[in-house]
């Protein structure tokens, strides 16, 4: 008989765990909403879960880029996201930027686009556009990309993943430059759970003043990683640490040889 790995077993028992902590709320306080970061996010919205509830719960869902987006955007930016998802991000991002900014954002999950509108347009976001498909460094017309769902939305990926995979999904691909070239983002906001190693030393990022991106040392190796950091410092963007946001998220600025006030 095969014993699985400790990870993996330790993975199941916080999963059972968050799940009874998430029945327990439940029946202490039934509601269809959760209030997060001032939005309300339907309870039973494609791609909620037990953990992300508790994570909204304890104020700690995406926090770090959360803080990330505090401190890189301005009113009237052009934000390109990559990887919308619940999209609170989206909205946080859409919210700041607002009234002249725009967001542009993908996603590579269709199922979880419709009620991703539904949520934005509840909050009053109408400077958001939500696109289905995946950004790559080259794409020849209507290329397509083999995409990998698995039990959580936040580790789909292109790349094949140790978690397992309920489906393997066909994505329209778009080429990354080609966005660039007409949305003229000034902020790339960038999670994709390891795509970023074969996107980022192909993308045109001489416009962007910041990246907020989370890594993906899981996925990644530390020579993977370093060179996702060498092709942003050709552009001139290198890493803010003061203060770290926290996890592995990285705010990439310019640099002007001038210092920001951080928030």
């Amino acid at each position: 008989m095969n014993i699985p790995p400790l990870w993996k077993v330790r993975r199941e028992i916080y999963r059972v765990i968050g799940k009874i902590k998430f029945a327990i709320m439940k029946l202490r306080n039934p509601q269809e909403t959760i209030l997060y970061q001032r939005l309300e996010v339907s309870m039973t919205r494609s791609g909620m879960s037990p953990e992300i509830v508790l994570a909204m719960k304890s104020e700690g869902y995406e926090y770090p880029e959360i803080r990330g987006l505090k401190r890189a955007l301005r009113s009237g930016d052009r934000v390109l996201e990559l990887g919308s998802g619940l999209g609170i991000i989206t909205a946080l991002a859409g919210q700041a930027v607002a009234p002249e900014g725009k967001v542009l954002s993908f996603e590579a999950n269709l199922a979880m686009i419709s009620d991703t509108k539904k949520f934005l347009a509840g909050h009053g976001i109408s400077n958001v556009e939500l696109r289905h498909s995946v950004l790559v460094p080259k794409a020849k017309k209507d290329e397509k990309r083999d995409f990998h769902l698995t039990r959580s939305f936040a580790s789909n990926s292109l790349l094949p993943s140790d978690k397992t995979v309920h489906e393997v999904i066909s994505v329209p691909a778009v080429q990354i430059n080609d966005i660039v070239a007409e949305f003229k983002p000034n902020v790339l906001v960038c999670d994709i759970e390891g795509g970023e190693l074969e996107l980022i030393p192909a993308l045109d990022a001489s416009g962007l003043r910041a990246v907020v991106m989370e890594l993906h040392p899981d996925r990644l190796s530390v020579a993977q990683l370093a060179e996702i950091d060498a092709a942003l410092a050709a552009h001139g963007l290198i890493p803010n640490h003061s203060p770290p946001l926290g996890g592995t998220v990285i705010l990439y600025e310019r640099n002007t040889g001038k210092k920001r006030a951080t928030k």
